[in-house]
């Protein structure tokens, strides 16, 4: 999830119900490289162009290419509301910059609450928009906002008086209960439309409450809504809620990333789903990426971002490094396609 590590083992045995969760062994070890049995199986056949480019703590990755260089953009830091990462190749060598990429956030939002969750896009005008996820006194529950840079390192500042998004459509609203948190904002363009996605979650409603994507279209600037948000997916069958959306367009197709499952287990993966336009109706593909389906190699995948760098396409996420405490860190891998459904290459 695109969420600090606040009430892990909490959240872990609430995901156990929800999703039938299965964490990961006993003292937080992630496990060994000398698989056995199944494991050895799924290892072999496992894709190969997965990478891990850091070691340290970098969860919720967004990542964007500018000229020859990469950035990627991380969940805060034990010092830096948004740690911000560059490196001369997609596998690195991937160096942390030394400043906090987002110094100060915007008058809305409690500085001393986690910021969640960067995405950053290039504007029409060349400037650079982030999208942050942060917390709200007045909401009293996350919400989105907005900062522009005129690098893609930043150091961007807050724009607007308040929030971008902090309370959800209509549709994405349960009846009789405490409106759902907005996290895990990111941006897309097609032509001269812009839009920006986001989660509505209720994590840990009781009775259990389903979670939504949802898409908002965008002034140009990507700073105030023009028009009415769309619920475009609704937590059904996933192993305990959905987050994470990140659209891109692949021919005519548009197909939509997303993270399910709970963070901080195994559960946690990749899936995807396709429509012909953005807003939908989406038809869900399936899992794209899970601990199983790359081989044990990697813990917990998700919070993706997908570029076309070149031709090649390229998703950036995060896995886990161990459980106790839960940290997570940058992987990238290649991506293949048949028609409109991705697969790791």
């Amino acid at each position: 999830m695109r969420k600090s590590l606040i009430a892990v083992s909490a959240a872990v045995a609430v995901a156990a119900v929800a999703g039938g969760a299965a964490a990961w062994p006993p003292g937080g070890e992630h496990r060994s490289s000398a698989l056995s049995g199944a494991d050895s199986a799924r290892a072999a056949s496992a894709p190969r162009s997965v990478a891990k480019v850091m070691s340290q703590g970098f969860a919720d990755p967004g990542a964007l290419k500018v000229g020859r260089t990469y950035y990627a953009y991380g969940t805060n830091g034990p010092s830096r509301h948004m740690p911000v990462a560059s490196a001369p190749s997609a596998l690195g060598p991937w160096k942390l910059n030394g400043a906090d990429g987002l110094p100060k956030l915007g008058a809305w939002a409690n500085p001393r609450k986690p910021v969640w969750a960067p995405d950053v896009s290039r504007r029409p005008d060349g400037s650079y928009l982030l999208y942050y996820t942060a917390w709200s006194d007045k909401y009293a529950h996350m919400c989105v906002g907005a900062a522009v840079a005129g690098s893609p390192a930043g150091p961007f500042r807050p724009v607007g008086a308040g929030p971008v998004e902090c309370v959800a459509p209509k549709a994405a609203r349960h009846p009789g209960t405490k409106p759902g948190e907005i996290i895990d904002a990111s941006a897309f363009t097609t032509g001269r439309d812009h839009y920006l996605l986001y989660k509505v979650g209720y994590n840990g409603a009781k009775p259990w409450k389903p979670s939504f994507l949802v898409i908002q279209k965008m002034t140009s600037d990507g700073t105030h809504k023009s028009g009415a948000a769309k619920v475009i997916l609704t937590e059904t069958s996933e192993p305990y809620t959905v987050e994470a959306p990140y659209l891109v367009r692949h021919g005519k197709s548009y197909v939509l990333f997303y993270a399910a499952g709970f963070y901080g287990n195994d559960t946690y993966q990749t899936r995807y789903a396709v429509a012909s336009k953005p807003t939908g109706p989406y038809k869900k593909g399936g899992v794209l990426m899970s601990t199983s389906s790359l081989g044990g190699k990697v813990h917990g995948p998700g919070g993706a971002t997908v570029l076309n760098d070149g031709g090649t396409w390229r998703v950036f996420f995060h896995g886990a490094l161990k459980q106790k405490p839960l940290v997570r860190t940058l992987y990238t891998a290649q991506l293949a396609w048949t028609g409109s459904r991705p697969s790791v290459r």
